[in-house]
């Protein structure tokens, strides 16, 4: 409507002399932008940057007219604080060469934008976007559950879980992690979960808990180091709101960020680790970059984000060894190779490795990388292994750990729908998400 009046505005005043005599003209209205200082005069009437909100001068005129002063100056500033955070910042990393001159962009992918430009205002909560009340098709979501675009709506919504997309690939050499996040929101299994039970226990965590898709955070495709920052802060920011983040990578790279974000808020002495993968993640030496998915657990433990006594490691199977004990930080990662399945079962090591974590820290992150699966359960992932778990061992033992401990992050990893030309991959990563949903929904609310 906005819009045609605008349209139908301009054509009256096209169709007229370009200079109407002074009698004829209509009553001179206040200039929108009069209260303005000369700084925010020229931000309003800059094409180029007004661009970057897709508005042009007239556009912000109209929408400035009949607002107070106060109002006016409140919705430029927004725009000039955005673009201003768009630049290169003291503290980002000049350590790698990187066009610190572009004003609109070094920053742009990660500035949020300022809600005071939205044209609807709305409470603060949780969106539902289904329009029927069988809803089977339209914008997906994980799990089929209301959306949260800002903080404020998480906590409006009390929401406990809610999912976000870290769609990161670039620090492996098996490509298409990026669209793992969409790959799951749209497989079976996990979408609709507030209608399906759990088929081992009859737990519905959709109706149990409070979920909320939170969307995917921003990340730097050509730079896995200038996304660790924004990452980290966006979950801490969660953390903070009492939310337990489902991480949804994303390479394997996405563990050193999102761990470290939930130790700065939890403490790195206060967390415990379970880490489901094929590898260790502790690789160091051999390789040329510092900030490889093969090192995320290494890394964690060398800039004290967690202490190495408080990781676990289940279903490892390349070899690689775990960190050793050093002077300055005693205590190695327990790893339970896939060999102990074999030899022992899955119950007796759900047990053995929940033992374990009552001697450690009690806040627990569980970390699932898709490569601890057999290849023959998940193809789509970045460096498959053969001689993996099955889903009859993964389930039960995710649900387990998630029922038996205080769950304060969860992270899916290493998907890569390219490299999966069925649906199975996906599938079965929903139903690991599943099956910590349903775990955290038992130690939640044990009266389910």
């Amino acid at each position: 409507m906005r819009k045609m009046l605008f349209l139908s505005t301009l054509a009256a005043v096209l169709a007229g002399p370009l200079f109407p005599p002074a009698h004829a003209q209509a009553p001179a209205q206040p200039d929108a932008l009069a209260g303005l200082t000369p700084a925010e005069r020229a931000f309003a009437t800059d094409p180029h940057k007004l661009a970057e909100f897709r508005l042009t001068p007239e556009k912000v005129r109209m929408v400035l007219t009949g607002r107070s002063t106060v109002e006016a100056k409140d919705y430029i500033d927004a725009m000039m604080n955005a673009v201003a955070k768009e630049a290169f910042q003291p503290g980002d990393q000049p350590d790698i060469p990187l066009n610190t001159t572009s004003a609109l962009a070094f920053n742009g992918e990660t500035v949020v934008r300022p809600a005071i430009l939205d044209d609807l205002h709305r409470d603060p909560g949780p969106i539902i976007l289904d329009r029927y009340i069988h809803q089977k098709t339209g914008i997906p979501t994980f799990a089929h559950a209301p959306f949260a675009l800002h903080p404020e709506d998480l906590e409006a919504g009390h929401v406990e879980v809610a999912f976000v997309g870290v769609p990161q690939d670039f620090s492996t050499g098996w490509r298409d992690a990026l669209h793992g996040p969409m790959m799951l929101r749209t497989a079976d299994y996990l979408t609709g979960s507030a209608s399906d039970p759990d088929p081992d226990t009859g737990i519905n965590p959709g109706a149990a808990l409070r979920l909320a898709d939170y969307g995917d955070l921003a990340v730097d495709y050509m730079s896995v180091e200038r996304s660790e920052a924004h990452i980290r802060d966006m979950i801490a920011q969660m953390a903070r709101l009492h939310v337990v983040p489902f991480v949804i990578g994303g390479d394997h790279s996405v563990m050193f960020p999102d761990v470290s974000g939930l130790s700065s808020v939890y403490g790195h002495d206060a967390i415990s680790i379970v880490q489901f993968d094929a590898h260790g993640e502790t690789d160091w030496e051999d390789d040329g970059h510092l900030r490889a998915d093969n090192q995320s657990v290494r890394r964690l433990v060398e800039n004290g984000s967690v202490l190495p006594q408080n990781i676990i490691q289940v279903g490892v199977r390349d070899g690689a060894p775990s960190i050793q004990p050093t002077t300055s930080r005693p205590g190695s990662v327990v790893t339970h190779p896939v060999t102990e399945l074999e030899q022992h079962g899955t119950m007796a090591l759900l047990q053995t490795v929940n033992d374990e974590l009552k001697t450690k820290a009690h806040n627990v992150i569980v970390s699932f990388d898709l490569s601890v699966l057999d290849p023959a359960y998940a193809t789509g992932t970045g460096r498959p292994l053969p001689g993996g778990m099955t889903m009859r061992e993964a389930i039960p033992l995710v649900r387990g750990i998630c029922a038996s401990n205080t769950v304060v992050g969860f992270e899916l990893l290493d998907p890569a729908p390219v490299l999966d030309t069925t649906y199975q991959t996906g599938q079965n990563a929903n139903a690991i998400m599943h099956a910590c949903l349903t775990g955290i929904a038992l130690n939640r609310h044990p009266h389910t």
